[in-house]
């Protein structure tokens, strides 16, 4: 039941995550938000348009999201299976991203090593809590 929660608020978390760092990315870049995004034809060309602070804002996001979501998921169970099916949860959401709209290849790139790069740093950082230790404490 633990490595079934652990598996929820973990990819939870990174998906908040990332969310949170696209805005702010979006912020950086209003004209993104006010186009109509229904029509696959406008919404290649903004893509295509976005400048390359928000590109790297993006990947930043898939990089911090896949490591909050991977530790959390590794806090509440401690499975290293948790942070791996964490990891493969926000490749494929990135996966989604860069390959239905078109994106450089560096960032279908990143799309892959940055959430497996964020895992192993929260592999890394994480430890074992004490018998009787809160989860999050």
């Amino acid at each position: 039941m633990r490595t079934l929660l652990g598996i929820l608020f973990g990819v939870f978390a990174a998906m908040t995550i990332i969310e949170v760092v696209n805005r702010a990315a979006f912020a950086l870049y209003p004209s993104l938000v006010a186009l109509d995004s229904a029509d696959a034809g406008t919404l290649a060309k903004i893509v295509i348009s976005m400048p390359i602070s928000v590109r790297f804002f993006m990947m930043l996001g898939l990089l911090l999201g896949a490591f909050g979501g991977a530790w959390l998921g590794l806090r509440v169970c401690d499975r290293r299976l948790v942070l791996w099916i964490v990891v493969a949860a926000v490749i494929a959401v990135g996966l989604a991203g860069v390959l239905t709209l078109p994106h450089p290849v560096w960032m279908k790139v990143c799309v892959v090593v940055l959430p497996v790069l964020g895992g192993a740093l929260a592999a890394r950082v994480h430890r074992k809590p004490y018998p009787g230790e809160a989860l999050l404490g």
